[in-house]
């Protein structure tokens, strides 16, 4: 099934609204669309960094051995008002560039604007969205009631064939 495909079927049972539908399906920057719809700076605020070995599944989503060093990263971004997505990265130390690597694991910085600052070429692979209610980790980071209904998508960043990052966006209904 292609992306506008499972676009529409996911419109089925879930009115999108446009600026939803670009934001699912996106192989850009979601922090320059954040801004652009937003009109102001959109802020990362780091939750949670460590450096984890990957697991079976882990190494499999990241292509590496199983073992390897992982950040594993949970953010938030936020405008000056409300909390608008939160995000989970893995990005397999091994696979980035030790100034990448020290942005990621020191800096509130969105991910794409450090990779536009170190000048990595980079594309984005979208593997998928939906829906999923809001479990207690989703409805506290984003200050919803626990059961409500949020689009979500996970995509790699890939360069030179590795994949530099693996991340997984949960959006507010703020959006």
């Amino acid at each position: 099934m292609t992306l506008l495909e499972r676009l529409e079927a996911l419109a089925g049972v879930f009115p999108l609204t446009r600026v939803q539908r670009i934001l699912l399906t996106t192989d850009g920057s979601v922090t320059r669309i954040l801004e652009a719809l937003r009109g102001e700076p959109i802020r990362v605020e780091t939750e949670l960094q460590e450096v984890v070995e990957a697991d079976q599944d882990t190494a499999r989503l990241l292509g590496v051995e199983e073992g390897a060093e992982v950040n594993y990263r949970v953010v938030r971004l936020l405008d000056s008002r409300d909390v608008l997505v939160h995000a989970t990265s893995y990005a397999p130390l091994g696979h980035l560039r030790e100034e990448f690597r020290e942005d990621i694991m020191k800096r509130d910085t969105p991910i794409g604007r450090i990779m536009q600052n170190l000048k990595i070429e980079a594309r984005r692979e979208i593997r998928d969205f939906g829906v999923l209610e809001a479990g207690e980790e989703e409805a506290r980071a984003l200050g919803v009631p626990a059961g409500t209904k949020l689009l979500w998508r996970e995509y790699d960043i890939i360069s030179g064939g590795r994949t530099l990052l693996h991340i997984r966006e949960v959006f507010s209904g703020k959006i």
